[in-house]
């Protein structure tokens, strides 16, 4: 783009209120969606039974899950277990690179992970019970085996990555899990024990000194993060318990607060490992398809997470779904705007209004539903999913969530025939383009005044059949130097034809049109058109599938045409 997105978002829109969507976006009847309803799978666990009596006095069990220190005294869950040779568990050595691991470097650190995952309706293993009041649903025993729904399915992976101080039994994450398992994910949640590695708390960091005072032994942390989640998709994936009941092509991520920042680390993005900002890569975890970060940490407005203004994420293409709360402070949403802009894949951010930096109970479907149909959409390659979260902006009732910045990348091609047609952009004329031409974007790509904007839509190549063909027309000297109209409609054409302001170029590719009434088929994603008004005397088009990039540029003064194509996720 030809100027910062992430300050124009924040000119523009705000970084506390979300941004009020309209005229074609609230047109659409799939923009509001209902709740989903639960899961409809029981859900059995994998073995974390404790033994409750070697609980210290004065402390908690709950202690030992999160890893806090009584004195000078190391506390993590594997203390409790009562029967560790049937948990998962994995020992991970920490590689020597001085720069991310200042005290743990070359040293191996054992991690344990609880696995909760779809079962029979006839599973005989009781819940079992913890002294927090909750549960671990249908859990193994000893060496019992996960039992499942039936005997061939294989199932798709949720990594789940729980906030900083939490753990997978802290009663909220237990909850959310256990209930993303009820919809057929196989659910790993690792033990990370973040205060064995820094007994630092986010809030604290707004405070810029003891940032600074705790930042070596926290950048460790953050890094040992992210090589633990790595390390508990290698365990489930070659234990013989699970790994023929599990789909390794199908992964996808949840993180809670700093969780959300892990599972991008993990994916590849670069941690901030300096007090200048610079950054530095950890690992890159292909395995991920999909990443949604809940109240997600990106850092603060001072000290962003991922390197000077977010650039640690340049390059990082995985989907991402951020649901950050507006009045948040520990997670604030600016950030998060910031990070998610760099993103350059699909990227979606909702916010919650007025919700600081917790679960927040009212919202439970609103959040519950934006992750699973995103995960459908971009971690199972679900198409009508995909189409579905390209149009959504809010879920009915519940909380008030408000879609903040969306675009959908288009799939890989599914139909024989299916085109991307690329959007382009000139400094010189402030105008945009597109062309499903291969040559010519190459030619545009190697010219350097045209630069990708990183917009593309799905249509179809000529010929195929699979659409009405799009006449191209390019403006003639008097009216613009460079700017270009694509329209399917034979009488728009017909009439652009006949102006000796317009030059006809043929047919362009062939996309499908919008219904009857103007709204596109549930399996299909509109096509916006914007006009620029004839800013400075030339005039100039946009075709955009993001809601709130169009609601961005009619704030800045464009008019909004309505859907003109109907394109395939």
């Amino acid at each position: 783009m030809k100027r910062s997105r992430a300050s124009r978002w924040a000119a523009i829109l705000g970084v506390t209120t979300g941004v009020a969507l309209t005229g074609a976006a609230l047109a659409d009847p799939l923009a509001i969606v209902p709740p989903l309803p639960p899961g409809t799978y029981p859900v059995g666990c994998s073995n974390v039974e404790q033994d409750f009596s070697r609980v210290q006095p004065g402390e908690s069990a709950q202690q030992y899950w999160e890893g806090y220190p009584s004195g000078n005294q190391e506390r993590y869950v594997a203390q409790l277990l009562a029967d560790p040779g049937n948990v998962l568990r994995a020992g991970l050595t920490i590689p020597d690179d001085r720069e991310l691991f200042v005290e743990r470097a070359t040293s191996v650190v054992e991690y344990d992970f609880l696995v909760c995952y779809p079962t029979s309706a006839t599973n005989p293993y009781p819940a079992y019970p913890l002294p927090t009041g909750n549960a671990v649903p249908h859990m193994q025993r000893g060496a019992d085996p996960p039992l499942w729904p039936d005997a061939i399915t294989r199932w798709p992976v949720l990594l789940f990555s729980h906030g900083l101080g939490g753990s997978p039994l802290t009663p909220e994450y237990l909850a959310a899990l256990t209930h993303l398992a009820s919809y057929g994910f196989v659910v790993i949640a690792p033990f990370h024990g973040d205060p064995r590695f820094a007994d630092v708390h986010i809030e604290n960091l707004s405070d810029a000194l003891y940032a600074i005072l705790h930042f070596p032994t926290y950048v460790e942390m953050q890094a040992i993060r992210a090589l633990s989640s790595t390390a508990a998709l290698d365990v489930l994936l070659a234990d013989p318990r699970y790994q023929t009941r599990v789909d390794s092509d199908r992964i996808a991520g949840f993180g809670a607060s700093i969780g959300g920042e892990t599972l991008l680390l993990q994916a590849g993005a670069k941690l901030t490992v300096s007090i200048g900002l610079s950054s530095k890569q950890i690992v890159a975890d292909r395995r991920l398809k999909a990443i949604v970060g809940y109240v997600p940490y990106f850092g603060q407005p001072f000290f962003p997470a991922f390197g000077r203004d977010q650039n640690g994420l340049d390059g990082i293409a995985l989907p991402f779904l951020g649901i950050s709360g507006t009045a948040d402070t520990t997670a604030p949403v600016g950030p998060t705007i910031e990070g998610v802009e760099r993103l350059g894949g699909s990227r979606y951010l909702v916010t919650l209004e007025g919700v600081t930096h917790h679960f927040d109970v009212p919202s439970t479907n609103d959040i519950f539903t934006w992750t699973l149909i995103f995960v459908a959409a971009h971690g199972l390659d679900d198409r009508v999913a995909r189409a579905q979260v390209a149009r959504m902006t809010s879920v009915a009732g519940g909380g008030d969530d408000r879609l903040l910045i969306d675009y959908t990348a288009p799939a890989l091609p599914f139909l024989p025939g299916e085109a991307d047609v690329v959007e382009y952009h000139r400094d010189l004329t402030d105008h945009y383009f597109i062309t499903a031409n291969p040559l010519e974007a190459a030619a545009l790509d190697a010219g350097g005044a045209w630069l990708r904007t990183g917009a593309e839509f799905k249509a179809f190549v000529l010929g195929s059949g699979l659409g009405a063909p799009a006449c191209r027309f390019f403006s003639a000297p008097a009216l613009s130097p460079d700017t270009h109209f694509f329209t399917i409609y034979p009488l728009e054409c017909a009439i652009v034809k006949a102006s000796p302001l317009w030059l006809y170029e043929g047919f362009a590719f062939e996309a499908e049109p919008p219904l009857a009434d103007g709204s596109c088929p549930p399996d299909r994603i509109p096509v916006t058109r914007l006009y620029n008004n004839g800013m400075n005397n030339q005039p100039n088009h946009r075709f955009l599938t993001s809601k709130s990039e169009t609601a961005a540029m009619q704030a800045e003064g464009w008019a909004l045409e309505g859907p003109v194509f109907c394109a395939a996720p």
